[in-house]
């Protein structure tokens, strides 16, 4: 309003101005002073413009101080939350824009498919955009349904568990692949990551080579005083740290340009969901067996100060073995001070325990479907990935990550019992890159893969049990 208003006086003042010129002509032309009521006009003219440029001068003040207000407002308002409908995102499941294809485009600078070099870097930068909204708010719900899966395999349990993708960090955000070519994977015969999913799950922070976690080596003390005025028991606390190395699990995958940019299906997807299944299994396998040396991760099966349970038998049986995984759930829960909260076994070990029948031909392991009497075991069909059912009320997983070539005749495999809560598995943000220069001889690109993850199950190793010996020997037929 200002503005108009301004707007109006400088034509008023132009007009006056005008108006003067008019009374100054004809004393000027005449070479003589003005008459009185020539006087009488020019001074009320020339008094309206001074109080028209006063009040211009008072008018734009306030507007310029009206502005940086504005300015101060806007620069320190919380921004406006920015919601990510159904529409279709950029790199959505087959509308034919190939995210590898455009990351190649703007790497080599040329291309005029789909658009070209300027379309394939604006399909990008939008990538990047719909990631900055979309992916806090799926992790968000995916976190809330882990939960919901969780209380429903067991009420009780401090289960932690993390499904992919995590939250983008923010550092070379557009090298993020599309959401929903994480979320999914080929299914091959890969097994997925069962352990690193159940244990707790933590973003890697940036800029660290390793994780620290400080430790509590000797604790405080209390006693009771022996009189009034009496020494007070007293013990200093010492403590140490647990330290867990970053290690980085790659793959790639050379692809002959041709390929993508002609081929009738999305070759990227197919080779991003190979990637990406896996780097799950690496994962996971690094987890149970990594030797904390040569770049490894340090694995829950080498891990010093675990609770070692050896069950040696010419001819196990399932109950048989029901004695020496009650000794491992009670070393677990002894020596922490609080219960297990999972088993894990390969599968072989769970369905040869499923075929056990007592001496009526009755299946010991009984489906979770109503209310059996004296159960050994019981079977579920929860279709989360691992979980099995529960033996002696322990929620019991699978995890075909588990070797079944240990022991001295390289043939038996393991059972562990454990507290997953005490275990962290840190991993930062998956990365892509496509590299040209290499292979840019024969007209190929070369895609790759990488992740950087810290892995500490070793912060509390009295959690954790592992059953061994000739009577976990792999199940012939199974």
């Amino acid at each position: 309003m200002s503005r108009e208003f301004i707007t109006a006086l400088q034509e008023r003042r132009a007009q006056l101005k005008d108006q003067l010129a008019e009374i100054l002509q004809a004393p000027t032309a005449e070479k003589r002073d003005l008459n009185d009521a020539e006087r009488g006009k020019f001074d009320a003219a020339e008094a309206e413009i001074r109080q028209i440029d006063e009040r211009i001068a008072e008018l734009d003040e306030q507007l310029q101080r009206d502005e940086q207000a504005a300015e101060r407002a806007k620069r320190y308002a919380p921004k406006a939350s920015v919601e990510v409908g159904n529409e279709p995102r950029t790199y959505e499941r087959g509308n034919r824009h190939s995210y590898f294809l455009d990351l190649a485009r703007v790497e080599l600078n040329r291309g005029d498919g789909d658009g070209g070099v300027e379309a394939a870097r604006e399909r990008i930068r939008r990538h990047t955009a719909e990631l900055e909204v979309d992916l806090p708010r799926r992790e968000k719900e995916r976190s809330a349904r882990a939960e919901r899966e969780l209380r429903g395999i067991h009420r009780e349990s401090a289960f932690e568990k993390r499904v992919n993708p995590n939250r983008t960090d923010g550092q070379g955000g557009y090298f993020v692949p599309p959401a929903w070519l994480m979320d999914e994977y080929i299914d091959l015969p890969r097994f997925g990551r069962t352990l690193a999913n159940s244990v707790r799950n933590l973003t890697l922070p940036s800029g660290t080579d390793s994780i620290n976690v400080p430790k509590i080596a000797t604790g405080t003390k209390t006693g009771i005083q022996t009189a009034d005025a009496g020494a007070v028991t007293s013990q200093d606390l010492t403590d140490t740290s647990v330290s867990a190395p970053v290690r980085t699990i790659a793959g790639q995958q050379d692809i002959a340009l041709q390929l993508l940019d002609q081929s009738p299906v999305s070759f990227d997807d197919i080779v991003m969901m190979d990637l990406e299944a896996d780097y799950n299994m690496q994962l996971d396998t690094q987890c149970w067996t990594g030797t904390g040396t040569s770049n490894q991760v340090l694995g829950v099966l080498n891990v010093s100060g675990i609770n070692a349970i050896t069950y040696t038998d010419a001819t196990p049986t399932v109950p048989e073995l029901y004695v020496p995984w009650l000794q491992a759930m009670s070393k677990s829960s002894t020596n922490r001070k609080l219960p297990p909260t999972a088993a894990f076994m390969t599968p072989a070990r769970w369905y040869w325990m499923m075929s056990a029948l007592d001496s009526s031909n009755r299946p010991l392991v009984l489906p979770d479907t109503s209310s059996p009497f004296n159960p050994l075991a019981l079977q579920t069909g929860a279709d989360t990935e691992g979980y099995v059912g529960k033996v002696a009320g322990l929620p019991s997983f699978t995890d075909g990550n588990i070797p079944s070539n240990l022991g001295a005749g390289t043939n038996e495999d393991r059972i562990s019992i454990m507290r997953t809560s005490d275990l962290y598995l840190w991993e930062g943000t998956k990365r892509t890159r496509v590299l040209t220069e290499i292979l840019s001889g024969t007209l190929q690109v070369r895609l790759q893969v990488y992740n950087y993850v810290a892995f500490m199950p070793h912060r509390r190793p009295e959690n954790i049990s592992v059953i061994s010996g000739t009577g976990l020997i792999a199940p012939t037929g199974f």
